[in-house]
């Protein structure tokens, strides 16, 4: 049940937030072995002047992707080709942009979605 959170500094567009949302689920889903149901993906916009870099703001244009995962359910090479893979995606949609990916694993007795942890959630569909 992974949840990724995209912000870019960029001018919005829906047909942007389309084609990062399906970039995004599909790496997610393709890279990390999460089930494409579960997968939420949100795209958020801030204009390039709200983004800076050394109190500059940045001469090109910017992205931050924040995944959440279950702790231990991806090895290290995956997590590694998955901010490869996200950075190569965002600046093939965005053109000239620099931007951060990070992987964060939380563990399964701290999270989950719909009020059921994600250890609940692998307990009940391991005994059933």
């Amino acid at each position: 049940m992974p949840y990724v959170s995209a912000t870019l500094a960029v001018t919005p567009s829906e047909e942007l937030t389309g084609r990062a949302i399906a970039a995004l689920t599909d790496l997610t889903v393709e890279i990390l072995g999460k089930e494409r149901a579960r997968t939420t993906v949100v795209v958020q916009y801030v204009p390039g002047a709200q983004w800076a870099r050394g109190g500059f703001p940045l001469a090109v244009r910017g992205y931050f992707v924040d995944v959440k995962v279950t702790a231990g359910t991806n090895l290290r090479h995956d997590k590694a080709r998955y901010v490869r893979e996200v950075n190569r995606a965002l600046q093939s949609l965005l053109g000239e942009a620099a931007g951060y990916v990070a992987v964060e694993e939380l563990p399964a007795d701290s999270w989950g979605y719909a009020g059921e942890t994600q250890e609940l959630h692998y307990l009940k569909n391991k005994v059933a």
